[in-house]
């Protein structure tokens, strides 16, 4: 079982225990990971887990990337002086700034160098002089003036020892706004079906109470994983979660159409109606699935298949019954019963291939 690239002591798991406040940050979350889903990017999405949001790119743990987001709904704007404030706490020892809580998140840790982007995310934005002017809704730390940067850089050094900002550090005004979060991710969640599924229907807001319930099931987790197939299964929700959630509440004209060529099929083999109705039911959630969003395991499941398909020739055989049989047998030749769970999954790709093509 491959090891957790993440495996580190958590800085503080109190946010897990107070999720009921975290709101914002859930419908933020959410915009970012429909956001990678358009583009049919695999992902992982992590809450209260080193920091209030983090996001897996890819779902291998040698190869996954991080964006690490701290998200702030709070009516003050941030300036350089209050990012990097240190009040007080017991015995008068200095608390962690704000910038130095993300920072400390990020720097120095055994992930470090696989931190994509580091986000502080505020609902009410940042007063950050930036080079022109210019009014920014992601500012770099490229985009800040000398003099600002100079005082975010000197007060993080005086707290972390760090002397150079990295470069991948960037201060983000979301788009969502407190008054409106919840329709603008039901609006986002149509679109996506949308894009994924021209011309389907979908209910939006079955999708969305169904990821939200299962984001607050993930925050309120504190235990830390040292297998990241655990960390994946427990403590986040995937773009596979993701998606078979979409398509449970999606329908979509190309499978009806692969459900009538099904019938045609399932009666020629002379199938009774119980095998017939349970094998329909999977098809149209592959068939469903794929059309969408294809997984690297999709890619690579479906092309094995297609290849030991295109070897066995249609005209050699006088019925379906014997032309399927002959399709199963080279399958089980080419290896890919080890690619599934059992004969019945093997038989479904088997028959998605055929209706496919």
């Amino acid at each position: 079982m491959a090891d957790n690239p993440l495996a580190e002591a958590q800085r503080e798991s109190a946010g897990a225990s107070t999720f009921g406040k975290y709101n914002f940050q859930f419908h933020w979350a959410l915009c970012e990971i429909i956001e990678k889903h358009k583009q049919q990017k695999e992902y992982a999405l992590l809450i209260e887990h080193h920091e209030d949001v983090v996001i897996a790119e890819g779902l291998n743990a040698s190869s996954a990337t991080f964006e690490f987001y701290q998200v702030k709904n709070q009516s003050a704007t941030f300036t350089p002086a209050n990012l990097t404030k240190r009040k007080k706490g017991n015995n008068e020892k200095l608390k962690s700034s704000v910038l130095g809580k993300l920072l400390e998140s990020c720097i120095n840790t055994q992930y470090d160098n696989r931190i994509t982007k580091i986000g502080l995310v505020s609902s009410s934005g940042f007063s950050l002089k930036t080079d022109a002017d210019l009014t920014l809704d992601v500012i770099k730390v490229g985009d800040i003036t000398e003099e600002d940067l100079t005082t975010l850089t000197d007060n993080i050094q005086s707290e972390l020892g760090i002397t150079v900002l990295p470069e991948n550090l960037q201060f983000i005004v979301p788009n969502i706004q407190l008054k409106n979060q919840e329709d603008y991710v039901l609006s986002h969640f149509a679109r996506l079906v949308d894009k994924l599924f021209p011309a389907a229907l979908c209910n939006p807001v079955n999708i969305y109470r169904s990821v939200i319930d299962e984001m607050g099931r993930i925050g309120r987790i504190e235990y830390d994983y040292k297998e990241w197939t655990r960390l994946l299964e427990n403590k986040s929700l995937t773009s596979t979660q993701v998606h078979d959630v979409i398509i449970q509440h999606t329908k979509h004209p190309c499978v009806d159409d692969l459900k009538s060529n099904f019938d045609d099929l399932a009666r020629d083999l002379g199938w009774k109606s119980r095998q017939k109705r349970s094998f329909k039911s999977r098809l149209a959630l592959i068939a469903l699935s794929r059309a969408g969003f294809m997984t690297s395991l999709d890619i690579e499941l479906t092309n094995l298949f297609q290849a030991s398909h295109d070897k066995v020739a249609e005209e050699d055989y006088s019925d379906d019954t014997t032309y399927l049989e002959a399709l199963r047998s080279q399958a089980i030749t080419d290896g890919l019963l080890a690619r599934v769970n059992n004969e019945d999954e093997l038989l479904l790709e088997i028959i998605y291939c055929l209706l496919k093509a």
